[in-house]
């Protein structure tokens, strides 16, 4: 395999945590699920896979903080404020363990980094729960994948795989005015 087939998932997870327009693009889980799918399948290998995933998503956490920290107020307006509102709920009901619950959540990856530094979150609590939190999705998503790729028939995984990838936007397409 070519070290681009490694490097682009990684870069892509380290966009979507760590910048504000990973709220546009969200798609981590079923990034994670299909590379582990295809790792089962023995068409990628798991180890290089498994630690440059955590990396993206770590180094994305990193910078999420980093803004936040240093744009706080100015970036927050920029962010939705319905998104705010629940991160800023998760915060509060979950307190710094929300970090480890923000990567299973698409947008709550993005805003809890950044709202974390715009607070001033103590930086080396915040990088641990961080890593743990990287740690927990990435491996986890992968990994289930990887078992389901090794025993499920790809004519039921990859349809499934398609599903959950779609299922964002036809939720929105299917939403009312009110929810």
């Amino acid at each position: 395999m070519s070290p681009r087939t490694y490097f682009l998932p990684t870069l892509l997870l380290f966009l979507e945590v760590g910048f504000p327009f990973g709220l546009l693009v969200p798609g981590g889980d079923t990034l994670l699920l299909a590379l582990g799918a295809l790792a089962g399948e023995g068409r990628l290998g798991l180890f290089p896979l498994l630690p440059l995933l955590f990396l993206g998503s770590y180094l994305g956490h990193g910078v999420g903080y980093a803004l936040g920290r240093a744009l706080g107020r100015r970036l927050r307006a920029r962010f939705p404020e319905g998104l705010m509102r629940r991160a800023e709920g998760l915060l509060l009901r979950y307190g710094p363990s929300a970090l480890l619950l923000a990567p299973f959540v698409p947008g709550m990856r993005t805003a809890v980094p950044f709202l974390l530094g715009a607070l001033g979150f103590p930086l080396l609590p915040y990088l641990l729960l961080a890593a743990l939190g990287s740690l927990l999705w990435t491996q986890g998503l992968v990994l289930l994948a990887f078992f389901l790729g090794k025993t499920v028939s790809p004519w039921i995984l990859w349809p499934i795989l398609l599903l959950l990838a779609l299922s964002p936007l036809l939720r929105q397409k299917f939403r009312t005015p009110e929810g």
